[in-house]
């Protein structure tokens, strides 16, 4: 007997003890490669971590979670790079486990098994599992609820049960990030679409929902504490500008070939366009077809229209996904186009290991020509260090900040020693956390050094009594920001 023979024979004997072995051993190896990258955090990593800090129930723009699963491992094993990313690899793990279990039931352990297999190679996935973001616990809970679902679902189901658990990953899932609102939109639109979902029942479902919002109903509270920070800067996001941005939506859809997978999108894209016109499946696969397309459709179709009226980021249709990766394996297994999943797993795995390279070497991305894609991930600890020996060297009161992401990564890097900081509202909006938590508080004779790449001859600079260059921090990333080389950092004494 092949190997391949074995690995099918212990699937079907033991699915369920297969999927969990598979998925230890993939979380444990990203897991692992989390204590080799090269990588520094990211600007918005070093933003969750630093209200990792001050626990509290919402946050500038954020809801909550991230910043709990940020606190928990580094208030176990210090404030590292790998320890603030440390639960990403697990909860993906997770999520995949669930995606697995749902697809078993609604299909075959054979298209569960593929599932797990693009789960895990999916390139946004891939991505997330090298990094913290809310997207992670956003899909977890995500991938939680429709399981939840699923199994509200089947014969003789113990509802109230399933309901609890529904209810508990609805709540969670929306004190990740607000994207899980799309949850019940896709439940409505799958109920609609065929019986599968009606079969949940509308009692357990209410008590689902009223579950979720008990658990939501703390960062509510917290925006009307907070003048609706988080809400308004989602709805800032949103920013309509009138008039339809066709070459935005166009490089949204382009982004999806590389979010998903370019078969895999090219297959979901004709198997959504195809389905109405396709004859009832065998059994009740048709009714599970449409329980999933109700949660694929919405987060596609709703981003996609914002993106026409505005802009739309490449992640914010990856509740799209869950359902889809348990679709497309029962889709082309049926259709006897299995080779399409193989090849795309074979080709993410691929990718993923070539990126897997660049980050344990980012001498490979400047070997490329593509220093640009890496430069927000590197070099921040010399900077940092530049940055530290000119306020000691100049005998400063305060370093002053004029920039998110600047002052996230700086506040990051100087952590074990840290300088006295604020931050500088140039735009008069308050428009990030750092400008609301440490704000510029003008006193006379204070000496600062303020560290900036903008234009201070700008009318927010005016002030200040003196302002006198006293240099720059430089790095060379081998890439550019706004035309000038990258990284840089203008340094002045500033004084009231």
């Amino acid at each position: 007997m092949s190997r391949a023979d074995r690995a099918r024979a212990a699937l079907t004997a033991h699915p369920l003890r297969t999927a969990l072995w598979a998925s230890l051993a993939v979380t444990l190896a990203r897991t692992a490669l989390l204590f080799l990258y090269e990588t520094d955090l990211g600007p918005d990593e070093a933003q969750y971590w630093f209200w990792s800090r001050t626990l509290d129930w919402g946050y500038y723009s954020k809801p909550p979670v991230i910043a709990w699963i940020i606190a928990l491992p580094t208030a176990l094993f210090g404030s590292q790079e790998w320890s603030v990313r440390l639960l990403s690899p697990a909860l993906i793990g997770a999520a995949g486990l669930f995606l697995f279990g749902a697809a078993r039931t609604l299909y075959s352990a054979r298209a569960a098994f593929w599932t797990l297999v693009l789960w895990h190679l999916m390139p946004a996935v891939m991505l997330g599992a090298t990094i913290v973001s809310t997207d992670v616990p956003l899909l977890f809970f995500w991938s939680a609820a429709l399981y939840a679902l699923v199994r509200m679902t089947e014969p003789g189901a113990f509802r109230l049960r399933w309901a609890l658990g529904l209810g508990l990953a609805f709540g969670l899932g929306l004190l990740s990030k607000y994207a899980m609102i799309y949850w019940p939109v896709g439940l409505a639109l799958a109920a609609a679409l065929g019986p599968r979902a009606r079969r949940a029942g509308v009692l357990p479902l209410l008590l689902a929902g009223g579950i979720g919002l008990l658990l939501f109903s703390p960062n509510i509270l917290w925006n009307l504490s907070h003048g609706l920070q988080t809400v308004g800067h989602t709805a800032d996001n949103a920013d309509w500008r009138g008039g339809l941005q066709w070459e935005e939506l166009s490089q949204f859809v382009g982004d999806q070939f590389g979010v998903l997978g370019p078969l895999l999108f090219l297959a979901l894209l004709a198997g959504l366009v195809l389905w109405p016109l396709k004859r009832p499946a065998p059994g009740g696969a048709r009714s599970a077809d449409a329980l999933l397309i109700g949660f694929v459709l919405p987060p596609l179709i709703l981003i996609c229209a914002q993106a026409l009226l505005s802009r739309a980021h490449a992640n914010w249709a990856l509740t799209a996904y869950p359902a889809a990766l348990i679709l497309l394996p029962a889709w082309l297994i049926r259709a006897r186009l299995s080779w399409v999943l193989a090849v795309s797993a074979a080709l993410h795995a691929a990718v993923g290991l070539f990126a897997t390279a660049v980050l344990l070497d980012f001498s490979l991305a400047d070997a490329l020509g593509r220093s640009n894609d890496v430069k927000r991930l590197r070099g921040w600890d010399e900077t940092a260090e530049g940055v530290a020996a000119a306020f000691a060297g100049g005998g400063y009161d305060t370093l002053l900040l004029d920039d998110r992401e600047i002052a996230a990564h700086l506040l990051w890097e100087l952590r074990d020693t840290p300088l006295p900081a604020e931050v500088l509202d140039p735009g008069g909006g308050l428009d990030n956390t750092y400008e609301i938590a440490l704000p510029y508080t003008p006193e006379s004779g204070e000496r600062l050094l303020l560290v900036t790449q903008n234009d201070v001859t700008a009318p927010a600079y005016d002030g200040f009594g003196t302002l006198i260059p006293v240099g720059d921090v430089f790095v060379d990333l081998r890439a550019e920001r706004h035309g000038r080389a990258e990284r840089r950092l203008d340094l002045w004494a500033a004084e009231r």
